[in-house]
């Protein structure tokens, strides 16, 4: 199978993956050279042996309240969603592998509003989504005509787009909060409570809120055990 090793994340929480290590180990090693690279607004890539890594991001932006004295705030944080493959050069290039990912992006919508993903734990997503990536590594020739190669590839950019402009705003918010809190400097209590807020935000950066609601229509597999291959390592 061209592609060896499949996974979804969220906030470096792998929710599901399938995949099947070579006699060499030469998978896992790249699994977890890919998972381990830190993330950018567009493609990450890696070379493990005779295995290629390639991951890519989608940077979701959520609304926080934050609880304090003077009422409430609504400031930004972004959810982290990851998609991660490890594939074979020999037998799929780097755009079919990206046009894969990019069809596990779409696939996954109507499912990132989940509980179970948007607040999950580890592999919370592991039965009911394993299978369907199983599936879509199975069939990845069938990624082979040109058109949709390019469609995949455009709505790849556009997401890279989106991405760099919510990691700016998110980086915006935080400035703002921080003037805000050295403005109320002389004010001891008011101070310590905004500072309190500011750790929170921080915190909450990697908790898992709100709610978004998918347009997609995902196929429904039969129910299978896909074993995860790195997520208990």
């Amino acid at each position: 199978m061209p592609i060896s090793w499949s996974s979804v994340s969220r906030d470096g929480i792998i929710l599901a993956e399938a995949g099947q290590d070579d006699k060499d180990g030469g998978v896992v090693k790249a699994a977890q050279k890919i998972s381990s690279v830190k993330p950018t607004a567009g493609w990450e890539k890696v070379k493990s042996g005779k295995h290629r890594g390639l991951k890519f991001h989608l940077h979701e932006l959520a609304n926080t309240e934050l609880d304090g004295n003077y009422g409430e705030e609504n400031s930004v944080k972004i959810l982290l969603w990851t998609f991660s493959c490890v594939y074979d050069p020999n037998e799929l290039s780097e755009d079919y592998a990206k046009a894969f990912l990019t069809k596990i992006v779409y696939v996954t919508e109507p499912l990132r509003g989940m509980p179970w993903w948007r607040d999950g734990g580890l592999l919370s997503a592991q039965p009911s989504f394993a299978p369907t990536l199983q599936q879509q590594m199975e069939n990845v020739e069938q990624l082979g005509q040109l058109a949709t190669l390019n469609q995949h590839l455009s709505e790849t950019k556009e997401i890279m787009a989106t991405n760099i402009e919510n990691i700016l705003e998110r980086g915006e918010a935080i400035e703002e909060l921080e003037d805000q809190a050295s403005k109320l400097d002389e004010m001891s209590k008011v101070f310590k409570t905004k500072a309190k807020q500011v750790r929170k935000f921080k915190m909450w950066q990697n908790a898992k809120h709100g709610v978004v609601v998918g347009s997609a229509i995902t196929t429904v597999v039969g129910v299978a055990v896909i074993p995860p291959l790195i997520a208990l390592l």
